[in-house]
């Protein structure tokens, strides 16, 4: 099977796009020379002339950008500030571990053999020694920049959720604040975070999500007798100091992931959540962390390359839903289709993704079936996203068994972001939308005209403010995406006394419509929203002109 790259030639830093292709173009004059040749040997890798597959150098060139992306996180998280993270942390607009982690388990293969084992070092559990290694035979390294035990691992603390055998690991000796060691606390035993994992275990079996996959022995603690939980096929969670390198946690596989595949993995949390300030608070974080991280072993069963945004979106959906009074994902809605409604809502830079959650709260609002508490939808997405199916196919087809689509639900959901406290159970807490423009027509000043880029899956919003007295109408012209390219337009009209009114404006084929709507001294205002739930950009104009 084909592997789907997550490293398309877009997303290549410059240098190396530019060396893929010039060493392809400087193949290419000898190609007609090669073939002449006598070709009754087998061809000289050295001689250059014998033509380069583009895609192999590609793929290396990907690969090695997926291990300096990992390698430049670790090296740049801010010792003591966990906020610099953007994995089920602060704010900040930072690359994400965990993907980039993921990103580097897909591409590892495709490394040369010395850079597979610095990779492999980089996926490694945190514990030595006293497990099976990797099966590649390495094991982590202090100097990697990422969590490994120099203290030997104390029994660990298992036992059973929902049928997955769990197992939360810890270093022996005394709890250090000066970050010396990875023990936890005596406040902060092993137990408490088994607790919180059993809890987010539960509630995802429950609601009809898939448990991760086995990992077989790796993980195993060798050193202790094994008991019923601890057997082949735990679900490993490793405790270690992630405050003073930046993080809250992660989630990967140690395990070789080529394509669309499912894969086990394993987490790794702070030992004591301590360095995080006084909101959420420690156990807040633990909780909403543990939820987060949890999701992606989650993901990685149904399909470990899927969509970045798309996985990071429903993690942090998903720990709202688990622990609902953290409210710790409200922090992302600024860097969302909520905070940024022109962005993409697939953009995958820094906390984006995160904010990207508002959509899939949208449709478990719409669409409020449950089961083990928590709303199907988003489950059901994930059942068609497993396999070769991206999340734009996964969302279609589920909205396509509810009746609608995505050009509808996400035109209504880009309107619904302009009113928030209207259109969401907690919304009188989010921001609202901001408008692409907002233009005063008055006796003076009739008429408007402008036009802007609307991205893919984007949305813009321009009002037009009535200061007209008397009776009047507003004629206005909007010309956005066709229909079948994702395009969707809506009014929304105040009128003086009443709460907004929002309706679909029916463009032709085209994109086009032109239509008339009350204005004057009783109207407040009209907006016009523009939503692009299509794969490609495109351009709306929009003409406005007051009339008797």
């Amino acid at each position: 099977m084909p592997r789907r790259s997550h490293f398309p030639f877009l997303g290549l830093p410059l240098r190396l796009l530019l060396g893929a292709v010039l060493a392809a173009l400087l193949v290419v004059p000898l190609l007609g020379t090669a073939a002449q040749a006598d070709g009754s040997g087998p061809a000289d890798p050295a001689d250059p002339a014998v033509p380069v597959d583009i895609d192999d150098t590609v793929s290396q060139e990907s690969a090695e950008h997926a291990l300096a992306t990992v390698q430049d996180i670790v090296a740049s998280a801010p010792a003591g500030d966990p906020a610099g993270s953007a994995d089920a942390g602060g704010p900040a607009e930072a690359a994400d571990l965990t993907l980039a982690l993921r990103d580097l388990a897909v591409a590892r293969d495709d490394l040369p053999k010395d850079l597979q084992d610095d990779a492999a070092r980089l996926l490694a559990r945190p514990s030595t020694g006293n497990r099976p290694p990797d099966p590649g035979g390495i094991e982590c390294s202090p100097g990697s920049g990422l969590p490994c035990y120099t203290a030997p691992e104390a029994a660990p603390e298992c036992g059973s959720a929902s049928g997955l055998n769990l197992c939360v690991h810890y270093v022996q000796g005394a709890y250090d604040p000066g970050h010396q060691t990875d023990a936890p606390p005596a406040s902060y035993p092993a137990y408490v975070l088994h607790n919180v994992m059993k809890n987010v275990v539960q509630r995802y079996a429950a609601a009809g999500y898939r448990l991760p996959q086995g990992d077989g022995a790796n993980g195993g603690v060798t050193a202790f007798p094994v008991s019923p939980a601890n057997t082949p096929n735990t679900f490993d969670v490793y405790l270690a100091d992630l405050g003073k390198r930046g993080l809250y946690g992660y989630c990967t596989t140690d395990q070789r992931v080529p394509g669309h595949v499912t894969a086990p993995a394993y987490c790794v949390l702070d030992n004591d959540y301590a360095e995080y300030g006084p909101v959420p608070g420690p156990v807040g974080n633990l909780q909403v962390t543990a939820a987060h991280e949890y999701f992606h072993a989650v993901q990685f069963a149904y399909d470990i390359n899927e969509d970045g945004w798309f996985m990071e979106a429903t993690a942090t959906w998903a720990e709202d839903e688990v622990y609902d009074g953290v409210d710790d994902n409200r922090q992302y809605l600024k860097g969302g289709p909520l905070g940024r409604p022109a962005q993409p809502m697939d953009h995958r830079k820094g906390i984006a993704p995160y904010g990207a959650w508002i959509f899939f709260k949208y449709l478990s609002e719409r669409f409020p079936q449950v089961s083990g508490g928590m709303p199907v939808i988003v489950r059901d997405i994930w059942n068609l996203a497993a396999g070769e199916a991206n999340a734009r196919q996964a969302l279609g087809a589920a909205l396509a068994g509810r009746g609608t689509d995505l050009r509808t639900q996400f035109g209504w959901f880009a309107a619904a972001n302009r009113r928030p406290h209207l259109n969401y159970s907690e919304g009188a807490y989010y921001p609202r939308a901001r408008l692409w423009r907002g233009v005063k027509l008055t006796g003076s000043r009739r008429s408007v005209s402008d036009k802007a880029t609307l991205k893919h899956l984007a949305a813009r919003t321009i009002r037009f403010k009535s200061k007209v007295h008397g009776k009047a109408h507003l004629r206005v012209h909007v010309d956005g995406p066709k229909r079948k390219k994702g395009g969707y337009v809506l009014v929304t009209i105040k009128k003086k006394g009443q709460a907004p009114a929002t309706k679909l404006v029916k463009i032709n084929r085209k994109g086009d419509k032109t239509k008339r709507y009350k204005f004057g001294k009783s109207v407040t205002w009209v907006e016009i929203t523009f939503a692009n739930a299509g794969k490609k950009d495109s351009t709306v104009r929009v003409s406005a002109r007051v009339t008797r």
